[in-house]
C-alpha cells in the first residue's frame, strides 16, 4: 500500500514537468511570417478552403488567390501554398496538370526573385497523396522556407528527405486541427475564434 501510494506522489510530482516539457516544444516554433499572406493551391485541391478556415478564425490578413500568378505577390508579407492535387479541382479551374504546373512554377520563381517567406503545407494526409500531387510536392516543397505536413501523408518520408536535403524546418501535425496553434506562433496571434 506504501509503495502504491508513494508511486502516485512520484507519478503527479512528475506530470508537471513532461506537460511542461511539452508545452515548451511546442512554443518552439522559431519561426515567424508577416501579414497579409498570399494563401494558394498548387495542384487545385479542396484543402486550401480548410487553411483558409483557420486564417480567418485567427484574424490573419490575406489574399485568398487558388489561381494566383506571379503578380499577386505584390506587396504581400509572406506566401503560403497548400499542396494537393486534385484532378476535379483543376477540371473546375479550366486547368490541365501542365498549366497548372507552369503557374505554380512561375510564381515559385517569382517568390524566389522578390526572396518571399514560403511556407509550404500538406495537409489531405494519405487521401491527398499519389502521383498527381507528389508532382507538387516535388515542385513545392524543396522551394519552400518552412513546412507543415500533416504526418499521415508523410509516411513514406518524402517531406522528411525534402526537409533534411534542402535544411528547411519541418513541422509534422496529427490533425488538421492542429495547424491553428502553429499558425498562430508563426503570425503571432493571440487567440482567434475557438
Amino acid at each position: 500500500m506504501k509503495r502504491g501510494w508513494m508511486a502516485v506522489v512520484c507519478l503527479l510530482l512528475f506530470l508537471p514537468l513532461v506537460k511542461s516539457a511539452a508545452g515548451e516544444d511546442k512554443q518552439k516554433v522559431s519561426f515567424s511570417a508577416k501579414e497579409p499572406v498570399l494563401l494558394t493551391s498548387a495542384g487545385q485541391s479542396a484543402d486550401i478552403q480548410m487553411v483558409k478556415v483557420i486564417m480567418d478564425r485567427l484574424k490573419i490578413g490575406q489574399k485568398f488567390a487558388a489561381l494566383a500568378g506571379p503578380g499577386d505577390l505584390q506587396g504581400m508579407g509572406s506566401l503560403v501554398v497548400v499542396i494537393g492535387g486534385s484532378t476535379k479541382g483543376l477540371g473546375a479551374a479550366g486547368l490541365d496538370v501542365d498549366k497548372e504546373i507552369v503557374r505554380v512554377r512561375q510564381l515559385l520563381d517569382k517568390a524566389r526573385e522578390n526572396k518571399s517567406l514560403l511556407i509550404a503545407m500538406h495537409i489531405g494526409g494519405k487521401g491527398r497523396r499519389g502521383e498527381l500531387s507528389d508532382k507538387f510536392i516535388q515542385l513545392v516543397a524543396p522551394a519552400a522556407s518552412y513546412l507543415i505536413v500533416v504526418n499521415e501523408g508523410d509516411a513514406d518520408g518524402i517531406f522528411t528527405n525534402i526537409a533534411s536535403k534542402h535544411k528547411i524546418p519541418m513541422i509534422g501535425v496529427t490533425r488538421i486541427s492542429d495547424l491553428k496553434e502553429h499558425l498562430k506562433n508563426i503570425y503571432q496571434k493571440q487567440g482567434g475564434k475557438p
